[in-house]
This record gives C-alpha cells, structure tokens and sequence, in this order.
C-alpha cells in the first residue's frame, strides 16, 4: 500500500489596491485554491475560514479565524504553513489567536509578530496543541521545518483549534499600504504506517507520522 498525504492551500487575498492579476481579481477576494497532489485513498482536508475583509484605510485588526478540517474518513495528523507576498509585509502582520468566539478584536497586547524570527514572535504564543517547528529544527526525531504543527490526531468530521483569529498590519504612519496575499498551505498525514500497521500516537506521534512519510 502506498503512503498518502492530502495538500490543500489556501489562498487569501487582503487589502487590494488597484487591480492584479492571477488568483486576486477582485477587492477583497477570499479564495480556496485546493491542490491535490495525491488523489487515492481517504485522506481529505479542507481549510476553513472566518474572513472579515479589512478596511485598508485604517489599521484595525480584521477577523481571521482559520481552522483545518478533516474531511476524509481516517485520522490524520495536520500541519500548516503560512506564507506573505513579500517578506516585507510579513515583518509588518501581527497575528492572534484571541477572541475566537466573538466579532470584537482583541486589544494589541494580545498580537505578535508574524514573523518567526522576531524576538515577540507568534510562534511563542500559540493556541492548544499547536507547535511551530523553525527551519534547521535539530529534535529527535525531526521533521520538515516551517511549518505549524497540529500535536493531536484529527479525527473524521472534525477540525484543529484554530491557528489564528486575527490579524492587524503593524503600518507606521506614511507607509504604503500595497496589496498582499496571506497563504494558507495546510498538509495531512494519515496517523498510521500504511505499511506496517503502525499507529503513531503519545507525545511524538506526530513527529513520527511525519518523519514515516518523508521515508
């Protein structure tokens, strides 16, 4: 039996200025572009959104509540990559995962950096059973860095916590505001070695099903 991973990405488009081409064809286009790069199987997943657009003129944070869904009928283990435009608008985003359950943002100690390398960056302050593993990771075992993890096997029918819930551009005053696309590229990987029977579970369970995969 062959090993199988589901690949889903999504694409956002935030703050459109002017008109672009490709995916962004329209102001505040929000769209889920889903790649399926290996097809057999039932391994399925979907990225979900709760995607207010902003207003560009001002900088107040704007609802973005992203969770990944299972869709298949197995468990699977989920990770998530997140990708700017630019890496310029990437040092400006600030990303929270507060007020969920509500349409009134939370007030700014409750966002951090986007980018992974600042020192009060997001990647310290993640929701439950989330874990960011940086580029050149030297655990045991390891896996691909970059990426979010989600610790938790996700079952059928179901959904991670919620990787982030808001967003706020951190633009000081006279900067330009240009349009940009936040991605979302989210994979799975089935809980269980298609070949050995083996159910990857306990602490690095997810290290385990990810490092079976990558062979």
């Amino acid at each position: 039996m062959t090993k199988r991973r589901k690949i889903v990405t999504a694409v956002l488009s935030f703050i459109v200025i002017g008109t672009l081409v490709g995916v962004v064809t329209a102001y505040f286009a929000s769209q889920d572009v889903k790649a399926n790069i290996v097809t057999v199987g039932e391994d399925d997943i979907s990225v979900t959104e709760n995607f207010t657009p902003p207003d560009q003129s001002t900088q107040n944070p704007y609802r973005k509540l992203v969770k990944i869904q299972n869709t298949g009928s197995i468990p699977c283990y989920i990770r998530v990559r997140l990708e700017f435009s630019s890496s310029e608008l990437r040092n400006k985003a600030l990303f929270s995962s507060a007020n969920q359950d509500t349409d009134t943002a939370p007030d700014d100690t409750a966002f951090y950096s986007a980018n992974p390398n600042d020192t009060n960056a997001y990647i310290n302050h993640l929701p439950e059973n989330w874990v960011y593993v940086p580029d050149g990771d030297s655990g045991t075992p390891t896996v691909t860095g970059g990426y979010y993890y989600y610790t938790k096997p996700v079952d059928p029918n179901t959904s991670t916590n919620a990787l982030l819930s808001w967003v706020k551009m951190n633009y000081r005053d006279g900067d330009e505001k240009p349009a940009h696309n936040i991605y979302v590229y989210s994979e799975s990987v089935q809980t269980n070695d298609p070949d050995s029977g083996t159910v990857y579970s306990g602490d690095n369970g997810w290290r385990n099903a990810w490092n079976s995969f990558a062979g």
